[in-house]
């Protein structure tokens, strides 16, 4: 059954969804993408003073956990290069890092050995690297209103952002993959296109937590596309296999916390220690468990709610923006189901802006008011970690909005299943 698309009118627009579209659309004759830059060279400026001349780390004050030193998770990789060139293997042990932390990355990373890198690179690898990611969140948006260029310039200087930079941690590097999957999909060769899945699998080698970005290939509704990520699916596969333990071992090490965090499990996890205070015996796995599946049950109330509100046939469904908000959404909520990640995981949530924003600005569209509310609960979500220690692990209900709304605009907006069906066997 087909949905009707109609314009509606300004009084059924909810208050939020109305503010938005006001923010959204002023002066669309300034290029919004001066106010974004102009927030970045404040920031970075108010953090750099203080400490180039009186030592003064200031990233704490503005909501930023610091790392024991600057640019703390691209020294765990300089160092880890360091190491492999002497013999040792970095992923078991890592005694040129000066907090004898072993590699947490992928061993694809020590490729980058054969460029020479050292710790003494540390500084000039992080700041590329953060050059490569501020760059691509530009391409990503694009020209803007100079209403949504306050909107990205308040995303971007978020604390969980901005935690990713002060860290330089892989996920920046990851992001810019994703974003030049992104860039490969708006381009008309259909070679080029085909191609941007095996950019998310190289992605998904460097970092594991990308491959749940590739079934948004499936949802764009392109043949070619779409058996190339079911592809790139089985190469992971087979990667992943061959490389088992190390999987396991980055597993065993990668640093997991409560504070400046996200995963399903931190908040159930909270409310029993509220009533119990025994250290669970449960194991990891049946910990896990425990919060999925409530969580699934839940996902997939929202999902049947979600898809009332699908229009089909839907004129944006091939859109760059779609593909942006599939990958991030499905990034989000495959990391969040399976654990604890610091959040400067959700720099991943920029990618689901652009649609939403398109969602929000088109009077026909239904999801309008949906994506409004979502709009104001990521932003929430990117700025409220830095609250985590006051409130008590209490963000980590908006952490579980977002999930809720995410699978409410996920199923208002995935093709039905004979519809995805119908284009892949499409010659």
């Amino acid at each position: 059954m087909t949905m009707q698309r109609t314009e509606l009118p300004e009084a059924k627009r909810s208050t939020i969804e109305r503010a938005l579209v006001n923010i959204l659309i002023y002066r669309p004759d300034i290029d919004g993408r001066i106010i974004v830059a102009g927030a970045l060279a404040v920031y970075f400026v108010v953090v750099a003073i203080p400490r180039l001349f009186w030592g003064i780390d200031i990233w704490p004050r503005l909501g930023v956990p610091s790392g024991p030193s600057l640019f703390f998770d691209t020294r765990n990789l300089t160092a880890a290069l360091e190491c492999r060139r002497l013999g040792f293997d970095p992923l078991v042990e890592s005694p040129c890092d000066p907090w004898g932390r072993p590699l947490n990355y992928p061993r694809v990373w020590l490729v980058l050995r054969w460029l020479g890198l050292n710790q003494s690179h540390t500084t000039v690898l992080a700041l590329f690297f953060i050059l490569l990611f501020l760059g691509s969140v530009f391409l990503l948006f694009g020209r803007m209103s100079l209403g949504k260029g306050v909107l990205i310039a308040l995303a971007v200087c978020s604390p969980s952002v901005m935690f990713a930079i002060e860290r330089a941690n892989m996920d920046i590097v990851v992001f810019t993959l994703l974003v030049i999957a992104v860039l490969a999909w708006r381009t008309p060769s259909r070679w080029v296109e085909a191609a941007s899945p095996f950019v998310v699998l190289l992605g998904a080698t460097a970092k594991i937590y990308p491959v749940f970005g590739l079934p948004a290939f499936l949802f764009v509704r392109r043949r070619g596309p779409a058996l190339a990520a079911i592809l790139c699916a089985a190469i992971f596969a087979v990667y992943a296999f061959a490389t088992i333990q190390d999987i396991q071992a980055i597993a065993r090490i990668a640093p997991q916390g409560e504070q400046h965090s996200f995963g399903a499990r931190i908040l159930p996890a909270a409310i029993y220690h509220r009533f119990v205070s025994d250290r669970w015996e449960g194991g990891v796995l049946t910990k896990q468990l425990v919060a999925i599946i409530p969580l699934v049950g839940a996902s997939l109330f929202v999902w049947l709610r979600g898809r009332r509100r699908l229009a089909e046939p839907d004129q944006n469904a091939g859109s760059s923006a779609r593909l942006a908000f599939y990958l991030g959404s499905l990034i989000f909520l495959g990391t969040f189901a399976l654990g604890n990640n610091f959040d400067y995981r959700l720099v991943f949530m920029l990618l689901t802006l652009p649609q939403l924003f398109d969602w929000v600005t088109d009077p026909a569209d239904p999801r309008g008011w949906l994506a409004g509310v979502t709009i104001v609960v990521v932003l929430t979500l990117l700025w409220i970690g830095a609250l985590s220690g006051p409130l008590r692990l209490t963000d980590e209900v908006v952490t579980w909005a977002t999930v809720g709304l995410l699978v409410a605009l996920l199923g208002a907006s995935v093709p039905r299943v004979r519809t995805m069906w119908r284009v892949m066997r499409s010659q």
